[in-house]
């Protein structure tokens, strides 16, 4: 019966303080010892004293026994001698006695006491107390690791939702801009952003596979095995005790024959203690009472923006996929080393107390080894498992092409002259020029880029160069095929030539480096309106006519239906950054389209419109917000990004300003959350 297979992982603590409280009577009992030795070196009146003031102590709480008709608590020699159970008062005082009448033996007894039986109780009991204070502080790290790796799994999450909210910015301003050029330059942006929130999508998903692998080995095998270490120690102490003890009541025995009966009798009743009787003892108390109680808790889930069409796979892009293999790589790398350190460390550990058992001078600190033994092994094995964890995570996703694959052993490096990175072929250049290269194959490039490159490191470079040429990098780095993606400007230009609207994702499979191509979704509307079409009446106006560019299938009700090439007349322009334009069709029907459906570039305004704007100056100053906000108090303003503020004042101060919607609300707002409309152009 063991505490780490009886008893569940969150009693670690109370088992901690059973053991500490334990050992603390461990020590009580060496200092006993301890000021009886001195006792009985003093010898002479002291001893004489001592023995005589325990007598009286003893004779005032002495009941004659009645079966037995000892009127006396000195006992004769019959007695002594005899087999019959004896009162335990009966037995101390005869010891006493002893220690009064035989005053020449006290300073061999007391000599012999002192050296034997309290200084190695002593020795035992601060070996014993330092392998608990070791085995709580490997159990207190090992909770520190799992902690870290929850941590870890939290910061993980945090950075996703960060890398969210930027992509849904960076998708928003795709969707305000008006122009071609700032199409291109926001859909750009948006495809980084895709990219950078789907790394911190799969470094979530990864962290949360570690987290529950090192959930259950702490929970399920490292915790029970700590418990089982503190059971070992509990054990000892009452197997050294035990030993102890009976080395005493042998040389008193020795010492003095008369009290022979009573060390027997004491013998023989600390004879038949059991090293795990107490643990047995606690197992039984504490299930009995109900206190065994243990509620597993469930494991870590993955949580995404469902509303925002997310799930919880894991991004399987061309470059997330050499970053995936990287990591599972370099994971049942290090899970091997892990698992050889854990090996070691057990082995040790075993080894340690098979020689505490032997009982040898000195077990306890062998004890003491065992317990550093153990926490190393522990946090090895933990390791081991976070790395496994994470090579069957990016195993599962990828499949047994993970298992495939050489390392490159990338150390870091300062470049002495700027060279062109061997992964993105952009200059790493710069102050410090700090970069990335392979020890082996050298190749070289950015730091940032090394978790990029495909595992497939050819090995040593046949043809590798020494000096001043190595700057200028191998003949074999001269043959890699550059990896440049498509111009964004030629993108720009098939779209005009296709006639097909601006579209997000428009990048074709040529843009992307060779290992990164995936399928592209279908062509959408670059800028959809950022606002509903309004439901009130149109009011016409003396307005230029404007080319409309594409198709658009308007309801019947507030929208148009127009055919690219066709000409309408702007009722009422889009003023409000709205996405709605109000147009009027030659037969006359008036409705709205989206503004970037029409080229905006031929309107004129007419001249009462020119003298309109003219009153208006100066023209109020608006912001954009970048990501969603909830006002905490009620002085400030609740907003969700994308939302057009007009500022108010700017003279608040200490990071926010003073702004209002278009539906008149108005409050304090954080400056972090906002970008000024006219930025939008310098993005």
């Amino acid at each position: 019966m063991t505490f780490g297979s009886e008893l569940k992982p969150n009693e670690f603590g109370a088992i901690n303080g059973y053991t500490e409280k334990q050992l603390e009577v461990y020590g009580a009992l060496a200092k006993l010892l301890a000021d009886k030795a001195t006792a009985e070196k003093e010898y002479g009146r002291k001893v004489v004293e001592l023995a005589q003031g325990f007598q009286q102590q003893l004779a005032g709480l002495h009941e004659s026994s009645g079966g037995s008709g000892m009127d006396s608590l000195a006992l004769t020699d019959a007695e002594a001698e005899g087999a019959g159970p004896l009162e335990l008062t009966a037995a101390v005082n005869e010891w006493a006695a002893r220690l009064e009448e035989e005053g020449r033996l006290h300073v061999q007894v007391g000599s012999k006491t002192s050296s034997d039986i309290a200084d190695e109780l002593r020795a035992a009991y601060d070996g014993l107390a330092e392998a608990r204070r070791k085995t709580l502080d490997g159990y207190q790290r090992l909770l520190a690791e799992r902690d870290a790796t929850y941590e870890q799994k939290d910061r993980a999450r945090t950075a996703y939702d960060a890398r969210s909210k930027t992509l849904a910015g960076s998708l928003q301003r795709q969707e305000r801009a008006t122009t071609e050029k700032d199409q291109e330059k926001f859909r750009q942006r948006a495809d980084r952003d895709t990219s950078l929130r789907n790394q911190a999508k799969n470094e979530y998903i990864l962290h949360v596979a570690v987290a529950n692998g090192a959930k259950n080995a702490v929970n399920r095998v490292l915790t029970p095995r700590a418990m089982d270490a503190m059971q070992a120690i509990n054990d000892h102490r009452v197997a050294q005790t035990r030993q102890l003890l009976l080395q005493m009541l042998a040389m008193q025995a020795a010492a003095d024959s008369r009290r022979a009966a009573a060390t027997q009798r004491a013998t023989s009743v600390v004879s038949r203690v059991a090293p795990t009787a107490d643990s047995d003892q606690l197992v039984r108390r504490r299930t009995a009472a109900g206190q065994s109680r243990w509620d597993e808790p469930a494991d870590f889930r993955v949580v995404v923006d469902a509303a925002a069409g997310e799930d919880d796979a894991i991004a399987r892009d061309g470059e997330s996929q050499a970053i995936l293999r990287n990591l599972g790589l370099q994971a049942q790398r290090d899970a091997q080393r892990a698992e050889e350190e854990m090996r070691t460390a057990a082995s040790t550990a075993e080894q340690c107390r098979q020689r505490a058992q032997a009982g040898a001078k000195g077990s306890d600190r062998e004890l003491e080894r065992a317990a550093d033994a153990d926490r190393d092994s522990a946090i090895a094995e933990l390791h081991a498992v976070q790395h496994r964890a994470l090579h069957a995570a990016v195993e599962l996703h990828l499949g047994h092409a993970v298992a495939h694959g050489s390392l490159h052993a990338f150390k870091p490096v300062t470049l002495a002259l700027s060279r062109t990175c061997d992964y993105c072929a952009e200059s790493i250049g710069g102050l410090q020029r700090k970069a990335a290269r392979c020890s082996l194959c050298e190749y070289t490039c950015h730091a940032k880029c090394q978790i990029k490159v495909e595992p497939n490191c050819p090995g040593p470079d046949t043809d590798h160069k020494s000096g001043f040429l190595s700057m200028f990098g191998s003949l074999r780095s001269k043959k890699k095929q550059p990896q440049h993606q498509r111009s964004a400007s030629v993108l720009s230009a098939d779209s005009a030539v296709s006639g097909a609207p601006p579209s997000i994702g428009a990048t074709s499979q040529a843009s992307l480096p060779r290992q990164h191509a995936q399928p592209l979704p279908p062509a959408l509307p670059m800028l959809q309106p950022t606002a509903p079409p309004p439901t009130t009446s149109l009011v016409a106006a003396n307005a230029g006519t404007v080319a409309v560019l594409y198709d658009f299938a308007g309801d019947g009700a507030t929208t148009l239906t127009v055919r690219a090439s066709d000409r309408v007349r702007i009722v009422e322009p889009d003023t409000d950054a709205s996405g709605w334009t109000a147009v009027e069709l030659p037969s006359g029907l008036q409705g709205l389209v989206p503004t970037s459906y029409v080229d905006m570039s031929e309107y004129k305004p007419p001249p009462t419109q020119h003298r309109m704007l003219a009153l208006n100056e100066p023209k109020p100053e608006y912001v954009v917000a970048l990501y969603d906000f909830s006002a905490r108090d009620p002085d400030e303003l609740s907003f969700a990004a994308g939302d057009r503020i007009r500022v108010v004042s700017r003279e608040i101060g200490d990071g926010w300003l003073q702004g209002a919607l278009s539906g008149g609300r108005e409050g304090r707002l954080p400056v972090a959350y906002v970008q000024n409309e006219d930025d939008d152009d310098d993005d």
